[in-house]
């Protein structure tokens, strides 16, 4: 817990920074702070860039949203990978969380639902192009 509050007192982006305690408990607790995060993270508006630090409270957020059960937590998780893959500027802080990203998403594909497919989807293309290969 001490390592991901020193991760958090190095984060610039200001909106990230503002959900830190969310993003923190989210990590500490998943069971039971991981869906209302993702909901935070999804009607948070941002205008700045997500930098290295910031990727590192996030992820491991995202990626248990992804492997959620629920149909929802798995579309937010996708749909949040897409919008974040635009605000990165630099593709090489996304890169260590590719080989745990992508999978996940790629299991969201075969959702029986197929809004969870088609957010998956976008969420892949977004991640491709954020990354540039």
């Amino acid at each position: 817990r001490k390592a991901l509050e020193q991760i958090g007192s190095v984060i610039r982006n200001p909106e990230i920074a503002k959900l830190g305690p969310a993003l923190l408990a989210a990590v500490a607790q998943p069971a039971q702070h991981t869906k209302p995060t993702l909901e935070a993270l999804l009607t948070t508006k941002f205008v700045n860039s997500v930098d290295a630090p910031s990727l590192a409270l996030i992820m491991p957020v995202i990626i248990r949203g992804l492997r959620d059960r629920s149909t929802d937590g798995k579309k937010k998780a996708s749909k949040i990978v897409g919008s974040m893959c635009h605000l990165v500027t630099d593709p090489k802080d996304l890169l260590p969380y590719v080989p745990q990203m992508l999978p996940e998403i790629q299991n969201v594909l075969i959702d029986p639902i197929p809004e969870a497919r088609a957010t998956a989807a976008k969420a892949i293309g977004a991640l491709v192009a954020g990354i540039g290969s």
